[in-house]
Parts: structure tokens; sequence; C-alpha cells
């Protein structure tokens, strides 16, 4: 299932000798990953981007390119609940056959986390991949690691009872287009 991937992250926590850049983002505050610290850590940032990727290099975001991001992402999330495959085109053939409607449950999935947006940390690298220039966000909540000096990475945070949540995405800034969603951690678990 989509939203509960978990294994296949290595994630850790590593930290920097300066905090990560600041940037608020109306009623809440994102950092953007400078290229220096991306740099110093590529081996740990590398780990924590979903899929099979060759980092060629990083570049620092603006707050302008973060914003645009963050919004990009929240309306993809808003415009998904109604037809879940809009991000995980893999539903449409190829249901889960273990999870009865998997739709039904990405679609409560995407409504939770469209809900509890405002309450995710967020964090912005800009990443080179294959020649591209993409944004990875990288969103946590419910983890006790300040976003604000660390770089927050799944493995040494995530407890899959429901109490800390992951929403990730490569972000492209020419397009303005989201990939590659991953929602780890289910709200639908802590609602129970």
């Amino acid at each position: 299932m989509i939203s509960l991937v978990a294994g296949g992250f290595s994630f850790s926590a590593a930290r920097a000798d300066d905090p990560l850049v600041r940037s608020v983002m109306g009623s809440h505050t994102g950092y953007i990953v400078s290229e220096k610290y991306a740099s110093e850590h590529k081996a740990d940032l590398a780990a924590s981007i979903p899929g099979p990727v060759k980092i060629d290099g990083f570049w620092t975001p603006t707050e302008q390119d973060i914003a645009v991001a963050d919004r990009v992402l929240r309306e993809s999330i808003h415009g998904a609940i109604k037809d879940p495959t809009q991000l995980f085109p893999d539903l449409t053939q190829n249901a889960d056959s273990s999870v009865p409607d998997s739709i039904g449950y990405e679609r409560n999935e995407l409504t939770l986390v469209s809900r509890n947006y405002e309450s995710y940390s967020r964090q912005f690298v800009g990443v080179v991949i294959d020649g591209q220039k993409l944004i990875f966000c990288n969103y946590s909540e419910g983890t006790k690691v300040d976003p604000a000096i660390d770089y927050i990475f799944i493995q040494k945070v995530f407890v899959p009872d429901g109490t800390v949540h992951f929403l990730q995405c490569r972000f492209e800034p020419e397009l303005k287009t989201c990939s590659n969603v991953s929602i780890i951690g289910s709200w639908q678990a802590r609602m129970k």
C-alpha cells in the first residue's frame, strides 16, 4: 500500500553546524536545506529520497520556490481526494487485493492528510537528478527532532504506531508539478 510504505528508506538524523534557513510560510514555517549542508550530507540526503536516484548535485531553493512547492503539493493532495489515482496511478489497474477498496483507503488517507496539513514541519532540498533541478519536499509530524537544525530522516524517528507521519514529494519548479508522492504513517491508524 502506497501510504504505508516505510521499508526501503534509510533515514537518520543529520546535524549541521548552522541551522537550516528558516522561511515563514503563512501560518507555518519551512526550512530550506542549503546547498552547502546538502553537499556535506549527500549520502544521508540521497538515502532519504524514495526510489532509485542518482544525485548530480544540490542547489538552494528560494523562499518563492518553496512557497510554490508547498501550495502545489497541498492542491495536489486536495485534488486527489476525489481521485487518488492522480497521485497514485498504480491504483487504477493494480488495486491492492489484500486491502479492501484500496482507492477508498487512499481517499480517506488523503482527506486526513489534507485536514492535518498545517501540522507538518517542512524541509525543502534543492536537488539535481539526471540534470533536472527539483525540490525534494520533506514533511513530518510527530517527530521530536528540531526541523530548524536537523534534517529529519524516517529510520531514526518513525514508529508504526500512528504517532509519526511523513509526506514527501519531488517538485518540478519549471512545470510546477509534484511527483513521487509518499505518505508514510497512516492518519487512519491514529483515528481508530
